[in-house]
Order: C-alpha cells, then sequence, then structure tokens
C-alpha cells in the first residue's frame, strides 16, 4: 500500500470514527439539542474533524469518488471553524442526522473497500 493510499484510508476511517460519535449526539432528539449548547458544539467540532480529514483525502481520491459533496464538506467545516457564531444550530442538526450517516454508510460502502484494492481509487 502506498503511502498517499495509507493516508487515504486512514482518512475515511477517522471520518467513520467520527460519524460514529456524532450519532450518539443525536439520540437526544432535536429538543435536547437545541436545548443544550455543549452538545451543539461538541457537534460543531466534530464536523470540523470530518472536513479536517477529508480535506487530507488526496484530490484523486475525491475525484473518484464523486458521490460526495466534498467541497460542501469541508466549506461546512470552514464555517463550523471560522463563522462559528453565525451557524444556525438547526442546519448543524440537519447534517448530524441526514448528510453524517448518509456519508458514513458511503465511505463504508464503497471508499474503503475500494480503496484496499492495489493501485486505490483506480481500480474501482
Amino acid at each position: 500500500m502506498t503511502d498517499p493510499h495509507r493516508k487515504s484510508v486512514d482518512a475515511a476511517a477517522r471520518v467513520v470514527v467520527v460519524c460514529d460519535v456524532l450519532a450518539e449526539f443525536a439520540e437526544v432528539g432535536l429538543e435536547g439539542f437545541m436545548a443544550d449548547r455543549r452538545t451543539q458544539w461538541a457537534v460543531e467540532m466534530g464536523l470540523i474533524r470530518i472536513g479536517e480529514a477529508v480535506n487530507r483525502m488526496p484530490t484523486e481520491v475525491r475525484e473518484a469518488y464523486d458521490d460526495q459533496p466534498w467541497r460542501q464538506i469541508v466549506a461546512m467545516r470552514n464555517f463550523a471553524a471560522h463563522q462559528y457564531d453565525d451557524l444556525d444550530p438547526r442546519r448543524v442538526w440537519r447534517t448530524l442526522t441526514e448528510s453524517v450517516p448518509e456519508m458514513r454508510d458511503y465511505l463504508v460502502s464503497v471508499v474503503i473497500p475500494g480503496l484496499s484494492y492495489p493501485g486505490g481509487a483506480s481500480a474501482t
């Protein structure tokens, strides 16, 4: 496995771990989420972590698996990190309950298995 290939697999696996942690925060429901600023901030930090990991994936990997909105994922990271005062908790909730699980499933079922082949993403 080449170094960039290993980094891609590692980055995707890190995103899956963060998605799993974030799923626990979704268990409080919308009302619980809206009432707890610490939970909101923890989820925002998780989104930042996801965006960082995605940003570290080589461009050719993101291009090979273009079924995900990689650019928007990184943009959400930037927004959460730099414009957090303008971040709408309902938008964060939608991301947490809709986009994060979809991305996790895609990474587990498509990207990580595809990256496990010799040659990386180009083997799919």
